[in-house]
C-alpha cells in the first residue's frame, strides 16, 4: 500500500522513485526527488558512524574500568608521578636515610644509590628532603630519600613523601648509623654495683638492629639534682618524676602499636633475608682499622672492669639483632655515660613489654639501647598519616640501625660500689661510621636481592635480571650474589660495572619505568626463596610470647 517515503516503481530494474505520499489517496508533490543509491549510502554511513561511536564509547568505558582496577588510586597517580618526576607503573619501596654526609663525611645512602639503575634525581630546591633519587634496585622500583638529620627533618620529609605517594608506597625502611649500649644487658646495672655484668653480650662495630619500634628519650620530667644524683659515680640510676609513657604530658613518645602486624612482617622479611645472604658471605669484612678501634675500646673495658668478655674475632661477621633484643631510643641529644645508657635500656624494655614481643618480664638487663634521632620523627609522621580518613592503607615500616660507636667510655670500680670513667678514648667519626654504613647497606640490599632471586626464579622478572649488588669498601669493590650466568665480577677498572646503566636486564628509562611487572611487588613473602618458613614473630609466639 502507498505510504510516506520513497517507493520504488513496479518496473523491474528501474531506480527512479515515485512522488512520496502523505496519506492514503492524498497526493502531495514533493519539491525534490531522491535516488535509491543515494538514500542507501546515507543510511549505511550513518549506521556505521553510530556503531563506531558506540564501540569506541564501550571500549573507553571498559579501559577506564580496567585502569581503575589496575590503579586503585588513579587520581593520586598523577600527584605521585609529578612528585617523583618519572612514571610510576607499580607500587614501590622507599628507603630513608638521615645524614647526607654532613656528620661522618659519607652519605648514609651512598652504597644504595650507587647500586640504583635508571637513576632520576629530584632537584634539591623542589623538596624539603635533603636528597631524593628514584630508580631500580635489582629489578624493583625504589625511592631513596635522605631526610636530613634530626626528628623534625625526618618527620617533615616523611610526611612530604607519603602525602604525595602514600597509596603507591609498598613499604618504608629507615636506615642510619647509631650509638649503642656496649653490651646487651649493659656493663653496669645498679643497684648491683659490686661487679660488672658477668652476662653481658658485647656489641661490635657494624652490628645491625632491625626493629620497627622507637621511643623518645627526651620525654621525661626531672630536676637536675635527680638526674645528677651520685655524680661522678657511674653506677647509679637517674630518678625522674615521669617517663615516656606519660602521654598526657608529652603526647605520643612510645611508637610500637601503629600497624604493628605489617611492621613486624616487614622486619621479619628483612631479618630472614639478611641472615640468608650473610650466611653465604654477603656482608663487608672488617678492615684492620675497624679491628684496631674495637681492640682499643674493648681492651680498655676489660682492663677497667676486670670482666671476662669473649674475644673479638677479627674475621667475625657483624651480628644481626632483632626487635626483641634492641630498639631505637631517640632524641635530638647525644647522651653518653652509664646512667643515661641505663635509662635508655629502661625505656627500651618498657616499650618492648608494651609491644608484647619480648615477654612481660623483659628488663634493662635483656636489651640493647640504640641511640639515634630520626626513628621517632618517621614514626610520628606515619602515625598521623595513618590516622587520616583519606589514607587508603597503612604503610609497613621498620628501622635498620648499625653500630658506629658506643654510648659510654670504659669504667672502673674505684672503691666498693663506686664506678668512674677509666679512660677517655677519642671518638672516631670515620672508621666506625664508614663500616656501619657498609654493613647496614648490605643488610637492606639483602632483602631486595632475595626478592630479586625469587622473582627471577618464578619468572616474575626477566631471566637476565642482575640480582647482585656491589659495595666499594676497604679499598676494593665486592660483588654480593651471583648473576644469571652463575658468576659475579666487576669490570676491569674495579668500578661498579652496571651501576647507572641499563645493563640490569630490565628494559626501561630513568626512574621506576625500568622495573619489571608489578607482580613482583607483592609476591616475595613466602614463595620458596629458601628463607625460613617460620618468621621470627611466629617463633616468638610459638615460645609463648604474644605479639600484639
Amino acid at each position: 500500500e502507498p505510504h510516506a517515503g520513497c517507493i520504488a516503481r513496479a518496473t523491474m530494474g528501474s531506480d527512479e522513485l515515485v512522488q512520496p505520499l502523505i496519506g492514503p489517496g492524498v497526493g502531495a508533490p514533493q519539491p525534490s526527488r531522491c535516488r535509491w543509491s543515494r538514500c542507501s549510502l546515507l543510511h549505511i554511513l550513518a549506521s556505521v558512524a553510530l556503531l563506531l561511536f558506540i564501540a569506541t564509547s564501550v571500549q573507553q568505558l571498559m579501559s577506564g574500568q580496567q585502569a581503575k582496577r589496575k590503579h586503585k588510586w588513579a587520581p593520586d597517580l598523577n600527584v605521585c608521578e609529578a612528585y617523583v618526576g618519572t612514571d610510576v607503573d607499580q607500587p614501590f619501596s622507599v628507603i630513608l636515610t638521615a645524614d647526607p654526609g654532613d656528620f661522618s663525611g659519607t652519605p648514609e645512602a651512598h652504597f644504595i644509590i650507587a647500586n640504583l639503575k635508571h637513576k632520576h634525581a629530584k632537584p634539591r630546591s623542589q623538596t624539603v628532603c635533603a636528597g631524593h633519587f628514584s630508580g631500580v634496585l635489582m629489578g624493583q622500583p625504589v625511592l631513596v630519600v635522605t631526610t636530613g638529620i634530626g626528628p623534625p627533618a625526618a618527620g617533615l620529609c616523611t610526611l612530604e613523601v607519603v602525602s604525595a605517594c602514600g597509596p603507591w608506597i609498598k613499604e618504608i625502611v629507615y636506615f642510619g648509623t647509631s650509638g649503642w649500649s656496649p653490651a646487651r644487658g649493659g656493663i653496669l646495672n645498679p643497684p648491683s654495683c659490686s661487679a660488672a655484668n658477668p652476662h653481658a653480650e658485647p656489641t661490635r662495630l657494624g652490628d645491625v638492629c632491625v626493629s620497627p619500634f622507637s621511643v623518645n628519650w627526651t620525654c621525661k620530667k626531672a630536676t637536675w639534682a635527680m638526674q645528677a644524683a651520685g655524680y661522678p659515680n657511674q653506677c647509679v640510676k637517674p630518678e625522674e618524676v615521669s617517663s615516656p609513657n606519660a602521654t598526657y604530658l608529652y603526647g605520643e613518645c612510645q611508637f610500637y602499636a601503629d600497624n604493628m602486624e605489617g611492621n613486624l612482617d616487614l622486619a621479619d622479611d628483612l631479618i630472614d633475608a639478611a641472615k640468608a645472604v650473610q650466611a653465604r658471605g654477603g656482608v663487608p669484612a672488617r678492615t684492620d682499622a675497624v679491628n684496631a678501634v674495637e681492640a682499643r675500646y674493648w681492651g680498655a673495658m676489660r682492663n677497667a672492669t676486670k670482666a671476662a668478655y669473649p674475644p673479638m674475632e677479627p674475621d667475625a661477621a657483624p651480628r644481626l639483632w632483632d626487635y626483641s633484643q634492641c630498639m631505637e631510643v631517640d632524641g635530638q641529644f647525644f647522651y653518653s655515660g652509664v646512667p643515661w645508657e641505663l635509662k635508655a635500656r629502661d625505656y627500651a624494655a618498657d616499650t618492648l613489654r608494651a609491644a608484647g614481643v619480648a615477654g612481660d618480664s623483659v628488663t634493662a638487663r635483656d636489651v640493647i639501647a640504640v641511640s639515634a634521632m630520626e626513628g621517632i620523627g618517621v614514626a610520628e609522621a606515619l602515625l598521623r598519616y595513618h590516622g587520616l580518613a583519606t589514607t587508603p592503607r597503612k604503610i609497613p615500616y621498620t628501622h635498620v640501625r648499625t653500630l658506629s660507636n658506643w654510648l659510654h667510655q670504659p669504667v672502673a670500680q674505684v672503691k666498693p660500689g663506686v664506678w668512674e670513667v677509666a679512660v677517655e678514648i677519642p671518638e672516631d667519626f670515620v672508621t666506625g661510621y664508614g663500616y656501619a654504613i657498609a654493613t647496614g647497606s648490605a643488610t637492606i640490599m639483602s632483602l631486595y636481592q632475595t626478592r630479586c632471586e625469587a622473582d627471577r626464579a618464578h619468572h616474575r622478572l626477566p631471566p637476565a635480571t642482575d640480582c647482585t649488588f656491589e659495595i666499594d669498601y676497604g679499598g676494593e669493590v665486592q660483588v654480593y650474589g651471583s648473576n644469571p650466568a652463575g658468576n659475579s665480577a666487576t669490570n676491569a677498572s674495579g668500578e661498579a660495572g652496571a651501576v647507572g646503566s641499563a645493563a640490569s636486564g630490565a628494559a626501561g628509562t630513568a626512574g621506576f619505568s625500568g622495573a619489571a611487572d608489578a607482580a613482583s611487588a607483592a609476591a616475595s613473602a613466602s614463595d620458596g626463596a629458601g628463607r625460613p618458613v617460620l618468621s621470627r614473630r611466629a617463633a616468638l609466639q610459638k615460645k609463648g610470647v604474644q605479639a600484639a
